[in-house]
């Protein structure tokens, strides 16, 4: 069985004026689908969530990419954008 690492992903804020960070990670978090490991800080001044995520073994190799592209599809969170590429790159 394949073990699957952990990768890093960080949303930044867009501009002033925005749903709290903390708001945010919280939406975030309740898109983490069950089974899968997680963890994040949020940066001093709130303009980054630093998250780590990791599907369980036996997922698909674009499972945290297809995650990610539905938390970053969300309205709700439409003043957050990927720092970096997508995941699995």
């Amino acid at each position: 069985m394949t073990t699957v690492e952990f990768q890093d992903l960080v949303l930044v804020r867009r501009a002033g004026g925005d749903a709290p960070a903390v708001t945010a990670v919280i939406r975030v978090l309740g898109k983490v689908p069950e089974g899968w490991g997680h963890d994040w800080r949020l940066d001093e001044d709130g303009g980054r969530i630093h998250l780590r995520i990791r599907p369980p073994s036996g997922s698909a190799d674009d499972a945290v990419r297809v995650w990610w592209g539905d938390v970053l599809g969300d309205p709700a969170l439409g003043m957050w954008r990927a720092e970096e590429s997508e995941p699995g790159r």
